[in-house]
C-alpha cells in the first residue's frame, strides 16, 4: 500500500464508528440467546458455527467475523444492527467514493471492514473491503448463497470444504458459501480483500 493510500485510510478511520468490544458483544449475544430461550448448541447449528466457538464469543475470548455476526444475529431472531453501536447509513448510491467510507472494526488490532453501499433497493449483491493484519485467521463459517473474493493486496490462504487455495494480489475465488470456509493472512504484511456475496449483512428497512 502506498503512503497516499495509507494516509487516506487513516483519514477515513478518524471518527469512524466501531463495533463493540469483544466482551460487551459476547455479553449482548448471550443475553439475547437467553431471552429467546435457545441453547448454545441450537444457535451454533443455525449460525453454521461450532458450539465451542460460540462459547468463546459469548465469553469475550473470540470475536466473530462480520458474516458470522450476521449469522448469529439471524439465529437469535435479531438484526445485526442490534449489536452495533452505530449502523451504516443506507444511501443506495450507485457510486462508492473511497474518501467517504467508514471503517468498522471488532478489535483495534483485528480486521477492519469497509462496507460498500448496495446501489439500489432490493439489490442482491453485497460487498465489503476487509483489511486483515499479518497472522489473522478467521473463524470457520458457512451460510447460504455465494461468495466471490478478490485479493487486492497481500497473500491469503482460503480453506473451502476440503480444499485449500493460496491467492495473491489480483487472484479471485468464487464458491458456494454453504461449504465451510476460513481465511488466513499468510503474508508478511496487511492483506486486503474485496468480498462480494449474496448474504445481506445490513438488512433493508
Amino acid at each position: 500500500m502506498s503512503f497516499n493510500d495509507r494516509e487516506a485510510q487513516q483519514k477515513a478511520s478518524q471518527g469512524s464508528p466501531l463495533f463493540p468490544p469483544a466482551v460487551s458483544l459476547g455479553r449482548a449475544l448471550r443475553q439475547r440467546r437467553k431471552e429467546i430461550g435457545k441453547t448454545m448448541r441450537q444457535v451454533a447449528r443455525e449460525a453454521g458455527l461450532s458450539e465451542g466457538f460460540v462459547s468463546q464469543v459469548e465469553r469475550g475470548l473470540s470475536t466473530p467475523s462480520l458474516i458470522s455476526l450476521c449469522n448469529l444475529a439471524s439465529s437469535l431472531d435479531a438484526s445485526v444492527e442490534a449489536f452495533l453501536p452505530q449502523a451504516p447509513q443506507r444511501t443506495h448510491s450507485v457510486v462508492s467514493h473511497a474518501s467517504e467510507r467508514h471503517n468498522y472494526s471488532l478489535e483495534a488490532e483485528e480486521r477492519v471492514y469497509q462496507l460498500l453501499q448496495r446501489g439500489f433497493p432490493g439489490a442482491l449483491l453485497n460487498s465489503c473491503i476487509t483489511h486483515m493484519p499479518p497472522g489473522y485467521v478467521s473463524d470457520v463459517t458457512r451460510h447460504e448463497g455465494e461468495d466471490f473474493l478478490y485479493v487486492i493486496e497481500g497473500e491469503m490462504l482460503y480453506e473451502v470444504g476440503d480444499r485449500k487455495y493460496q491467492l495473491t494480489a489480483g487472484d479471485t475465488l468464487h464458491f458456494p458459501a454453504s461449504l465451510p470456509h476460513r481465511a488466513r493472512n499468510v503474508g508478511q504484511g496487511e492483506a486486503r480483500e474485496l468480498w462480494v456475496g449474496t448474504t445481506r449483512i445490513i438488512p433493508e428497512r
